[in-house]
């Protein structure tokens, strides 16, 4: 396991700042949801899982697969988070939809994370570059898969 933290010199410390991270339901998205709710649980923060399968799903795919493919992310999601909050019943959890990506959301609602937990496939752009700058956020990447 290899995880990575960038802490910028001013990371969000406003009360209430969450832990965000973005489940599109690959592997590493997995694998980045797991290390968000063990840094929320351990920071005493609220968690946001920003959920945005259904955006890289809708152009693939035609409307009854998406509504199914939503459906059962939906459920996987839904039960990994039950699982968390029956280990950690105080922790703060919300699900948010409506936005393209983390990018998106963080432009959005800037104070609104002190750490945004990534998987170590999760793309890079300029706009998700910009958001962190302007955000002042802390970076976590974890790549939990043992590569040779």
């Amino acid at each position: 396991m290899t995880d990575t933290l960038i802490a910028p010199a001013a990371a969000a410390t406003a009360t209430g700042a969450a832990v965000v991270v973005e489940a599109d339901g690959r592997t590493a998205s997995n694998d980045a949801l797991h290390a968000a709710i063990e840094e929320a649980v351990g920071r005493g923060a609220p968690l946001r899982v920003l959920t945005t399968w259904g955006a890289r799903h809708r152009e693939m795919y035609d409307a009854t697969a998406v509504a199914e493919r939503d459906r059962l992310s939906a459920a996987q999601l839904e039960r990994r988070l039950a699982r968390a909050l029956k280990r950690s019943p105080d922790l703060d959890v919300q699900s948010i939809d409506g936005y393209a990506g983390v990018a998106e959301y963080l432009t959005a609602h800037p104070e609104s994370a002190q750490l945004l937990v990534l998987g170590a496939d999760h793309p890079d752009s300029a706009g998700l570059q910009a958001a962190l700058a302007h955000s002042g956020c802390a970076v976590l990447t974890c790549d939990r898969r043992h590569r040779l």
